[in-house]
């Protein structure tokens, strides 16, 4: 499974060559069967037994399948967050069992995927023809909770579209999931490229009941023998290892054209696309394909073994699946037969360049300065003459920095952009000249540091008024919200966090000097988004009758939420859902109130009902 993951190995690629291989984690070993006593150890001391499929969720810990476990790479620490920590070859560890923990079961999960959105876990548990449901990993106290998310377990598997609840799947081997929230499936033994939206399972390209095929074409027209690794590119096109057929076949996600990308590969099993060029694993290497012609990157296409160092000799024993690590340009493999997670670095040179929202401020008045940099992991930032201020509590090492100049004249700055391998400085000489205009009001702007924010996530509002304000106010509605360490109303660049989901906020700021006063008005500016940590579905909500009288019911919620009705007056009273997705609302009022629903901690605007008792 391809994903974006963060290391704490990091600080080793500053010891090791720049395309070096070498160990993550695992004890390395030939066959299977081995396994720790106990639930956490050390990502050095862990024992994988044939490890399959890896992802990470956005708070950069790696999960990792193996036999019939899910683990989790949390900072140093290996933890079983699934399945049975025993001999996997006991009978004991094979099943389909729901539930939290160590009482889930597996049958050979395979390729896994974090939701961008939810930070949920979704994993093709391959020999029982499923798709697994994983919440969101909370603290190490807190054991997962698994569920069945799609399909019906069965030991041959079918074929069959439709609500998640009846499709069928038949060895499904890897999983995508897009920034759009879809869900792309290698249907393995169905031969076909499977989606689900909005709770149904479709075919996007291929087709179970015509079997396997080599064929180009437009959908179901299309024909795989056995995809096995699927590879987004960005959101307009899905890469498959077309296992079988030793090809790497392109979807466009617009037409759902199928077409051949490259042909005569020995068996691929996964792919990736980084940085313009396609990246194939086989069983003992992974190959490069750079547009025009495909090549041995590292490993060796004819020889197994288990060799860390140089590119140029390192050796793999059954490769199954890869994902890529942005963040410091790393290919992380499940080296499947020796029972180990391995780690790649690629070289991308650094390049420096940044760009500022105003580069004629007046003295005092605030600027972003925002870097535009590629294929960079640090940022050093200086500035000459060295009269100035930085803003928000923003650092001369953070990606942008927000600046005021204390004094008129022309300012020169420099960007230094470091990624693990290179670097590359950018220097603009008498980039920001700053001017004086004392006798004028404030000109008033600002700007947040996010306008899409998650419920309770910390942002800034950075003032960029013009005319040496000397007092400020900011007004924000709705009025659920709430300023964050320490900062008030009155502060100059203060933090807040937002209690709304899915909430359009309007933002106010008025400003004064002793020439007069200026304000300016964003409405709508801050939209409340669904938290990447949160495991908050997008429900769909049923709210009758309206008017209601002693009865009212709710459909689209999990039963243990509760409701808050607010009158006109502020006044709140919460209620609780029944089994029947009922609420009684017999003792309230008559009038209209403002339900919100109450979900895992977070507020969710239902809307308004009419109350005649």
């Amino acid at each position: 499974m391809k994903k974006t993951i963060l290391s704490f190995f990091a600080f080793c690629a500053l010891t090791i060559s720049a395309q070096t291989v070498y160990t993550y984690s695992g004890i390395q070993y030939i066959d299977s069967g081995k396994f720790n006593g106990t639930a956490t150890n050390s990502l050095a001391t862990e024992l994988y037994s044939r490890p399959q499929s890896m992802s990470c969720d956005t708070n950069n810990r790696l999960y990792i399948t193996d036999e019939h476990n899910i683990m989790l790479c949390d900072g140093t620490t290996s933890r079983n967050r699934g399945g049975f920590r025993g001999d996997p070859t006991s009978t004991l560890s094979l099943g389909s069992n729901d539930g939290t923990g160590l009482v889930s079961r597996f049958s050979t999960p395979a390729g896994i995927a974090v939701h961008p959105m939810s930070n949920d876990v979704y994993v093709c548990d391959r020999n029982n023809n499923l798709i697994r449901k994983g919440l969101k990993f909370v603290n190490s106290s807190n054991e997962t909770s698994w569920s069945t998310f799609a399909g019906k377990v069965s030991f041959l598997g079918g074929y069959a579209d439709g609500p998640v609840a009846t499709a069928e799947f038949s060895t499904p081997e890897d999983i995508e999931i897009g920034k759009n929230g879809i869900f792309y499936i290698a249907d393995f033994d169905n031969h076909c490229i499977r989606t689900i939206v909005s709770g149904i399972v479709s075919t996007l390209a291929g087709s179970g009941w015509a079997g396997s095929g080599d064929k180009d074409g437009n959908d179901t027209f299309a024909r795989f023998d056995r995809p096995n690794g699927l590879g987004l590119e960005g959101t307009t096109g899905l890469l498959v290892a077309d296992r079988n057929n030793g090809k790497i076949r392109r979807i466009n996600l617009s037409t759902k054209a199928v077409t051949t990308v490259v042909s005569n590969l020995n068996f691929p099993v996964d792919v990736l696309s980084i940085n313009n060029k396609i990246y194939i694993a086989e069983a003992t290497c992974i190959k490069v394909y750079d547009g025009t012609s495909v090549k041995v990157f590292v490993g060796n296409s004819s020889k197994a073994g288990y060799v860390d160092g140089d590119i140029s000799v390192a050796l793999f024993r059954n490769i199954t699946h890869m994902t890529y690590r942005k963040a410091d340009q790393c290919i992380y493999v499940c080296d499947n037969g020796n029972n180990i997670i391995r780690k790649i670095p690629l070289i991308f040179s650094a390049t420096s360049d940044f760009s500022a929202n105003n580069t004629t401020p007046i003295v005092n008045q605030t600027v972003k300065i925002t870097s535009n940099c590629s294929n960079t992991n640090s940022y050093t930032w200086s500035i000459s003459p060295i009269t100035y201020t930085l803003q928000g509590n923003t650092k001369l090492t953070d990606q942008d920095i927000y600046v005021s100049f204390n004094a008129t004249g022309s300012y020169s700055v420099t960007l230094l952009a470091k990624n693990l391998s290179t670097s590359d400085t950018k220097i603009k000489t008498n980039y920001i000249n700053v001017s004086t205009n004392s006798g004028a009001k404030p000109l008033v702007d600002f700007i947040a540091s996010k306008v899409t924010p998650s419920v309770n996530e910390i942002i800034t509002l950075y003032d960029l008024t013009a005319n040496n304000a000397t007092s400020y106010k900011w007004t924000i509605t709705p009025k659920e919200f709430k300023f964050e360490n320490g900062s008030v109303d009155t502060d100059r660049n203060p933090t807040i966090s937002f209690l709304l989901l899915n909430q359009k906020y309007t933002v106010k700021l008025d400003a004064t000097n002793a020439n007069g006063s200026g304000t300016l008005t964003k409405a709508d500016y801050i939209l409340t988004a669904l938290s990447s940590n949160n495991t908050i579905q997008k429900y769909t909500f049923t709210l009758y009758p309206n008017p209601a009288k002693s009865q009212l019911f709710l459909k689209g919620l999990p039963l243990n939420s509760k409701v808050l009705f607010t009158d006109v007056t502020g006044k709140s009273i919460s209620k609780s859902i029944s089994d029947d997705a009922s609420i009684d609302v017999s003792n309230l009022s008559n009038g209209i109130y403002f339900v919100t629903a109450i979900v895992q901690g977070e507020y969710l605007k239902i809307g308004k009902v009419i109350i005649e008792n």
